[in-house]
C-alpha cells in the first residue's frame, strides 16, 4: 500500500525489476533461520519465568484440548527442528565449500524446509503414539 502510496502522489512508476522480482527461496531460508533463533531465545527466556509467573503449569496445560496441546507441541517443536537443520546446513557449507552454489543452495533450501516439517510431523506423531501406549 505504501508503494502505491508513493506511485499515486509522485506520479511515477515503478521499475519492471520491482513488478517482476522473485524472492529468492534461499533468502526466505535465511530469514527463517533467525526467526526460529529468535523464537528459540523466547522460549528459553519464557521458559525460565514460567516458574515465577505460575506456580504449577501443569493444570494449565491439562486444561487444554487435544488439539491445542498438539499445535503447541508443533510450535514449539519446528523451531528447534528447523534451526538446528539449518546449523547443520551452514556446518556441510563450511566443510565443503563446493556445496555453496546458487543452484545448490536453493535446492538445499527445499530439502531444509522439506525435512523439517517432515521431522516436526514425525516427532509429533511419535509423542502421540508414546503417550498412547502409556496410557
Amino acid at each position: 500500500m505504501l508503494i502505491a502510496n508513493y506511485v499515486y502522489m509522485t506520479r511515477s512508476t515503478l521499475s519492471p525489476h520491482v513488478q517482476i522480482y522473485k524472492f529468492p527461496m534461499t533468502a526466505t531460508t535465511s530469514i527463517l533461520n533467525r526467526i526460529t533463533g529468535l523464537a528459540l531465545s523466547g522460549m528459553f527466556l519464557a521458559g525460565s519465568a514460567v516458574p515465577y509467573i505460575y506456580d504449577d503449569i501443569h493444570p494449565l496445560y491439562q486444561s487444554l484440548s487435544p488439539k491445542t496441546k498438539q499445535g503447541l507441541h508443533g510450535l514449539l517443536t519446528f523451531p528447534i527442528v528447523y534451526h538446528t537443520f539449518g546449523g547443520i546446513r551452514h556446518f556441510l557449507w563450511d566443510a565443503y565449500p563446493h556445496l555453496l552454489t546458487n543452484a545448490k543452495a536453493t535446492k538445499s533450501s527445499y530439502v531444509l524446509i522439506g525435512s523439517s516439517i517432515v521431522t516436526t510431523g514425525a516427532m509429533q506423531w511419535l509423542f502421540e503414539s508414546n503417550k498412547e501406549s502409556n496410557s
